[in-house]
Protein backbone atom coordinates (compact mmCIF):
# COMPACT_ATOMS: atom_id res chain seq x y z
CA UNK A 1 0.00 0.00 0.00
CA UNK A 2 2.42 2.13 0.67
CA UNK A 3 4.42 1.67 -2.35
CA UNK A 4 1.73 2.28 -4.26
CA UNK A 5 0.63 5.82 -2.62
CA UNK A 6 4.64 6.79 -3.14
CA UNK A 7 4.61 5.69 -6.92
CA UNK A 8 0.83 7.40 -7.21
CA UNK A 9 2.98 10.67 -5.98
CA UNK A 10 5.33 10.71 -7.76
CA UNK A 11 3.42 10.07 -11.02
CA UNK A 12 1.82 13.36 -10.20
CA UNK A 13 4.26 15.36 -9.69
CA UNK A 14 6.55 14.00 -12.26
CA UNK A 15 4.13 13.15 -15.16
CA UNK A 16 2.45 16.72 -16.12
CA UNK A 17 5.69 18.53 -15.52
CA UNK A 18 7.66 16.03 -18.19
CA UNK A 19 4.75 16.00 -20.55
CA UNK A 20 4.24 19.44 -21.30
CA UNK A 21 4.65 20.66 -24.52
CA UNK A 22 5.60 24.27 -25.92
CA UNK A 23 2.99 26.70 -25.26
CA UNK A 24 1.68 28.86 -28.38
CA UNK A 25 2.53 32.73 -27.96
CA UNK A 26 -0.63 34.27 -28.14
CA UNK A 27 0.40 37.08 -30.50
CA UNK A 28 -1.47 40.42 -30.25
CA UNK A 29 -4.67 40.33 -32.17
CA UNK A 30 -4.97 44.05 -33.35
CA UNK A 31 -8.12 45.36 -34.39
CA UNK A 32 -5.40 48.99 -35.52
CA UNK A 33 -2.33 50.51 -35.17
CA UNK A 34 -3.52 51.01 -31.06
CA UNK A 35 -5.02 48.89 -29.79
CA UNK A 36 -5.36 44.78 -29.85
CA UNK A 37 -5.81 42.07 -27.31
CA UNK A 38 -3.90 39.12 -26.18
CA UNK A 39 -3.72 36.03 -23.66
CA UNK A 40 -1.70 34.95 -20.78
CA UNK A 41 -3.17 31.81 -18.23
CA UNK A 42 -6.95 32.02 -19.45
CA UNK A 43 -6.50 36.11 -18.17
CA UNK A 44 -7.58 38.32 -21.54
CA UNK A 45 -4.98 41.03 -22.00
CA UNK A 46 -5.70 44.46 -23.35
CA UNK A 47 -2.68 45.66 -25.33
CA UNK A 48 -2.06 49.37 -26.53
CA UNK A 49 0.63 50.59 -28.81
CA UNK A 50 1.94 54.61 -28.62
CA UNK A 51 4.12 56.10 -30.59
CA UNK A 52 6.10 56.57 -33.79
CA UNK A 53 3.66 54.73 -37.10
CA UNK A 54 2.16 54.35 -40.11
CA UNK A 55 -0.35 52.06 -39.64
CA UNK A 56 -0.44 48.34 -38.85
CA UNK A 57 -0.15 45.41 -41.66
CA UNK A 58 -1.84 41.92 -40.97
CA UNK A 59 -0.52 40.37 -44.38
CA UNK A 60 1.39 37.24 -43.15
CA UNK A 61 3.64 37.27 -45.74
CA UNK A 62 5.78 39.47 -43.57
CA UNK A 63 6.25 35.95 -41.47
CA UNK A 64 6.64 33.94 -44.21
CA UNK A 65 10.14 32.63 -43.33
CA UNK A 66 8.54 30.58 -40.47
CA UNK A 67 12.27 29.57 -39.21
CA UNK A 68 13.35 32.97 -38.46
CA UNK A 69 10.58 33.70 -36.27
CA UNK A 70 10.02 30.44 -34.44
CA UNK A 71 12.72 28.45 -31.92
CA UNK A 72 12.19 25.51 -29.39
CA UNK A 73 10.76 28.39 -27.30
CA UNK A 74 8.28 29.58 -29.79
CA UNK A 75 6.71 27.72 -32.28
CA UNK A 76 4.29 29.92 -34.03
CA UNK A 77 5.04 33.15 -36.17
CA UNK A 78 2.62 36.55 -35.20
CA UNK A 79 0.84 35.34 -38.92
CA UNK A 80 -1.97 37.38 -39.70
CA UNK A 81 -2.68 38.89 -36.21
CA UNK A 82 -0.86 42.59 -37.37
CA UNK A 83 2.15 43.73 -37.01
CA UNK A 84 2.49 47.83 -36.43
CA UNK A 85 4.32 49.23 -38.90
CA UNK A 86 7.21 52.38 -37.58
CA UNK A 87 9.36 54.56 -39.99
CA UNK A 88 11.48 55.81 -37.36
CA UNK A 89 13.35 58.58 -36.86
CA UNK A 90 13.13 60.62 -34.22
CA UNK A 91 13.01 60.63 -30.69
CA UNK A 92 9.44 59.24 -29.76
CA UNK A 93 9.47 57.21 -26.92
CA UNK A 94 6.67 54.31 -28.30
CA UNK A 95 5.33 51.95 -26.11
CA UNK A 96 3.59 48.80 -25.95
CA UNK A 97 1.55 48.64 -22.71
CA UNK A 98 -0.49 45.66 -20.97
CA UNK A 99 -3.76 46.29 -18.43
CA UNK A 100 -2.52 43.42 -16.57
CA UNK A 101 1.20 42.94 -15.49
CA UNK A 102 2.63 40.08 -18.42
CA UNK A 103 5.22 37.52 -17.75
CA UNK A 104 7.92 37.08 -20.29
CA UNK A 105 6.58 38.78 -22.92
CA UNK A 106 8.12 38.14 -26.80
CA UNK A 107 8.63 40.61 -29.42
CA UNK A 108 8.80 39.82 -33.27
CA UNK A 109 10.55 42.69 -35.25
CA UNK A 110 10.53 42.20 -39.19
CA UNK A 111 12.66 44.35 -42.02
CA UNK A 112 14.58 46.11 -39.31
CA UNK A 113 17.02 48.30 -41.60
CA UNK A 114 18.73 47.47 -44.96
CA UNK A 115 21.85 46.80 -46.47
CA UNK A 116 24.26 49.46 -45.69
CA UNK A 117 21.40 51.43 -43.52
CA UNK A 118 21.16 50.16 -40.05
CA UNK A 119 17.85 50.28 -37.51
CA UNK A 120 18.11 50.46 -33.69
CA UNK A 121 15.10 49.24 -31.25
CA UNK A 122 16.69 50.93 -28.17
CA UNK A 123 14.50 49.66 -25.12
CA UNK A 124 13.89 51.44 -21.94
CA UNK A 125 14.16 51.60 -18.36
CA UNK A 126 17.13 49.29 -18.41
CA UNK A 127 15.03 46.75 -20.23
CA UNK A 128 17.34 43.53 -21.42
CA UNK A 129 16.22 40.72 -23.74
CA UNK A 130 17.59 37.82 -25.50
CA UNK A 131 17.83 36.94 -28.98
CA UNK A 132 15.86 33.59 -29.67
CA UNK A 133 15.55 33.69 -33.58
CA UNK A 134 17.20 35.70 -36.33
CA UNK A 135 17.10 35.11 -40.04
CA UNK A 136 15.82 36.35 -43.59
CA UNK A 137 12.40 37.32 -44.01
CA UNK A 138 10.19 38.39 -47.17
CA UNK A 139 13.03 40.62 -48.10
CA UNK A 140 15.87 38.35 -47.48
CA UNK A 141 18.44 39.95 -45.05
CA UNK A 142 18.28 38.42 -41.64
CA UNK A 143 20.92 40.25 -39.17
CA UNK A 144 19.96 41.33 -36.10
CA UNK A 145 22.94 42.13 -33.27
CA UNK A 146 22.15 42.77 -29.91
CA UNK A 147 24.05 46.21 -28.68
CA UNK A 148 24.83 47.65 -25.46
CA UNK A 149 22.77 45.72 -23.14
CA UNK A 150 19.07 47.49 -24.13
CA UNK A 151 19.50 47.96 -28.25
CA UNK A 152 19.23 45.50 -30.92
CA UNK A 153 20.28 47.09 -34.38
CA UNK A 154 19.34 45.05 -37.68
CA UNK A 155 20.46 45.41 -41.08
CA UNK A 156 17.25 43.58 -42.74
CA UNK A 157 17.01 41.88 -39.78
CA UNK A 158 14.04 39.65 -38.62
CA UNK A 159 13.80 37.31 -35.41
CA UNK A 160 11.91 36.81 -32.10
CA UNK A 161 13.30 38.66 -28.73
CA UNK A 162 12.30 37.75 -25.76
CA UNK A 163 12.13 39.91 -22.35
CA UNK A 164 12.55 38.32 -18.71
CA UNK A 165 10.36 39.14 -16.02
CA UNK A 166 6.54 40.91 -15.67
CA UNK A 167 6.15 43.96 -17.11
CA UNK A 168 3.37 45.91 -17.93
CA UNK A 169 5.15 48.03 -20.23
CA UNK A 170 7.53 47.61 -23.11
CA UNK A 171 9.09 51.32 -24.04
CA UNK A 172 11.97 51.77 -27.23
CA UNK A 173 12.91 54.50 -29.37
CA UNK A 174 13.65 53.99 -33.03
CA UNK A 175 16.20 57.02 -33.76
CA UNK A 176 16.65 55.66 -37.60
CA UNK A 177 14.60 56.75 -40.36
CA UNK A 178 13.82 53.74 -43.08
CA UNK A 179 11.08 53.47 -45.02
CA UNK A 180 9.04 50.83 -43.15
CA UNK A 181 9.88 48.45 -40.69
CA UNK A 182 8.00 46.56 -37.53
CA UNK A 183 6.94 44.80 -34.43
CA UNK A 184 4.40 43.05 -32.79
CA UNK A 185 4.30 41.53 -29.01
CA UNK A 186 2.78 38.56 -27.62
CA UNK A 187 2.61 36.33 -24.59
CA UNK A 188 2.79 32.51 -23.75
CA UNK A 189 0.94 30.30 -20.82
CA UNK A 190 3.19 30.60 -18.18
CA UNK A 191 3.47 26.95 -16.03
CA UNK A 192 2.91 27.10 -12.51
CA UNK A 193 5.88 26.64 -10.05
CA UNK A 194 5.22 23.75 -7.87
CA UNK A 195 5.36 24.86 -4.04
CA UNK A 196 7.88 23.99 -1.80
CA UNK A 197 5.55 21.82 0.17
CA UNK A 198 5.44 19.49 -3.40
CA UNK A 199 9.32 19.08 -3.60
CA UNK A 200 8.97 17.75 -0.09
CA UNK A 201 6.47 15.32 -0.68
CA UNK A 202 8.00 14.41 -3.71
CA UNK A 203 11.42 13.69 -2.35
CA UNK A 204 9.28 11.79 0.51
CA UNK A 205 7.72 9.51 -2.75
CA UNK A 206 10.97 9.30 -4.08
CA UNK A 207 13.01 8.20 -0.73
CA UNK A 208 9.61 5.76 0.47
CA UNK A 209 10.10 4.06 -3.35
CA UNK A 210 13.79 3.60 -2.61
CA UNK A 211 13.10 2.41 1.08
CA UNK A 212 10.76 -0.40 -0.20
CA UNK A 213 12.93 -1.25 -3.23
CA UNK A 214 15.51 -2.33 -0.71
CA UNK A 215 13.28 -4.34 1.52
CA UNK A 216 12.62 -6.57 -1.33
CA UNK A 217 16.32 -6.82 -1.91
CA UNK A 218 17.06 -7.99 1.37
CA UNK A 219 14.10 -9.87 1.53
CA UNK A 220 15.36 -11.67 -2.15
CA UNK A 221 18.59 -12.10 -0.39
CA UNK A 222 17.34 -14.19 2.58
CA UNK A 223 15.06 -16.41 0.67
CA UNK A 224 18.74 -17.04 -1.69
CA UNK A 225 20.55 -18.38 1.37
Amino acid sequence: MKKLAAASLVAALVVPMSAMAVPTVNWTLWSDSSSGTTMQNAVSINVTYTGDTIGMDTNPAIYNVPSSFTSAEVPNTPGSNGTILMQGGNSTINGFHFDTPVVNPYMALFSVGQNGLPVSFNFQDGLSFTLLSQGAGNWGGGLLTPSSGSSIVGYEGNGVIKFTGTFTDIRFTTPNSEYYYGATIGVAEVAAVPEPSSYAMLAAGLGLLGWTARRRQLAAARIGH
